[in-house]
């Protein structure tokens, strides 16, 4: 416990803070740059200016302190493995490489290039749900299927037998991310890890054979090339990219769509200027983003926010709260999808490792909200929204919507 600096507790796992975090955000805005936290036993920053001096800077690591890991590493030993695996990647030097391999995968270029297809996905699923009845539990009837099934396609596993076998066991995957997940949770996430990992394992040995146009392929010839060290680092590649290509993309459609609900004038407003769909991705994004938090572990003695972070030390950063940070952000509880600031967000964090998949999931964003506002201009929702029972990613699990209005 540090004595230099005030000492704050507060729980992400409380009921009231995951259904609204950004009262509790704003008031530790207002009374601190830094604090400490004895049960994660690491510093926070809450404010933007500080959360984006931690991002960008090169002198951290992002495999997370021992506190964290205590949960995930204590499941058993197989998940252990797993989880060092995981974030053994997430490092440099080994960042930087692996990261070049995949770069050219997820430009902008590239992504413009895959839109139909979006297009086409999100269309077959809102017209099977028109055959039916016309209400949908948008979770996991769209905003699942769609970004799994865009993932697994850029990936290379698309395939009937992979639609279902992903949308069988892949959600389970995301309790690895959770800091606070129960050891049940970390375990089912470790299950599910092992059976993806060893699908992966056939699809690698499948592209040695026959070369596809898909990411698998080109991380087979990087290993051919000697740019990809042995399979394993492909493997844990692959399943970093399909975590993260579905998961934090699928909360984000789901956020947006309830804000867009819960201010009628807004969707009102996208629906009559459509030029503006960009512009109000990048406000969802701020407005609700769906991951909240995210830490980094000091290389070397930094000083953050005032305050020497000693080497080995952990910090915390608000990114939900950065976002919501009145000094960057004019009334910034307020939805506005035409602020002009609302690109400046931290939902992609900042620096060397700003999200990979950034280009994807906006343009996810931007035909699903486009979509919803010109095909269904009275859509509401059909029954109560709930929460899921998560902190680190902030995520619907429930949200019915009646798309004829």
């Amino acid at each position: 416990m540090r004595t230099d600096i005030p000492t704050v507790d507060f729980a992400l796992d409380g009921r009231a803070f995951r259904a609204n975090p950004y009262p509790r955000y704003r008031a530790l805005q207002e009374e601190h740059r830094i604090f400490w936290h004895d049960g994660y036993a690491a510093y926070v920053v809450p404010r933007y200016a500080d959360v984006m001096d931690v991002l960008k800077g090169t002198r951290w690591k992002v495999r997370p302190g021992s506190r964290f890991l205590e949960r995930q590493l204590a499941a058993n030993e197989t998940v252990n493995q797993l989880m060092q695996g995981f974030y053994y990647f997430l490092d440099e030097p080994e960042h930087r490489r692996l990261r070049s391999i995949v770069s050219t995968t997820f430009t902008p270029r590239v992504v413009l290039n895959f839109r139909g297809r979006i297009q086409q996905i999100l269309d077959e699923l809102l017209d099977e749900t028109l055959a039916r009845n016309g209400t949908v539990e948008f979770m996991w009837e769209i905003s699942y299927p769609l970004t799994m099934r865009v993932i697994t396609e850029i990936l290379g596993v698309s395939e009937e037998k992979d639609h279902r076998f992903f949308a069988d066991i892949g959600h389970a995957l995301a309790g690895l991310l959770e800091w606070d997940a129960p050891v049940e949770r970390v375990l089912a996430g470790g299950e599910s890890m092992m059976q993806i990992s060893n699908r992966f394992v056939d699809v690698l040995e499948e592209r040695q054979q026959q070369p596809r146009d898909d990411l698998i392929s080109a991380l087979t010839k990087a290993r051919a090339e000697g740019r990809a060290s042995d399979s394993f680092e492909i493997i844990f590649m692959c399943v970093l990219l399909l975590t993260v290509g579905y998961e934090t993309t699928m909360n984000h459609l789901g956020n947006g769509v309830h804000a867009l609900l819960s201010h009628p004038e807004q969707f009102e407003r996208l629906r009559a200027e459509p030029d503006i769909v960009p512009q109000a991705v990048d406000e969802l994004l701020r407005f609700e983003a769906p991951v909240q938090v995210t830490s980094r572990v000091a290389v070397e003695d930094i000083d953050v926010a005032g305050t020497t972070v000693r080497e080995g030390e952990q910090v915390v950063v608000l990114l939900g709260g950065a976002n919501r940070d009145p000094r960057v952000f004019d009334d910034p509880d307020r939805l506005d999808l035409t602020r002009s600031n609302a690109a400046k967000h931290m939902t992609f964090v900042h620096g060397p490792h700003y999200c990979l998949g950034a280009a994807l999931a906006k343009t996810e964003g931007e035909i699903t909200f486009a979509t919803l506002a010109r095909r269904f201009p009275h859509l509401r929702q059909a029954a109560p929204h709930e929460w899921r029972d998560t902190a680190i990613l902030r995520s619907l699990d429930r949200l019915p919507l009646a798309l004829d209005g």
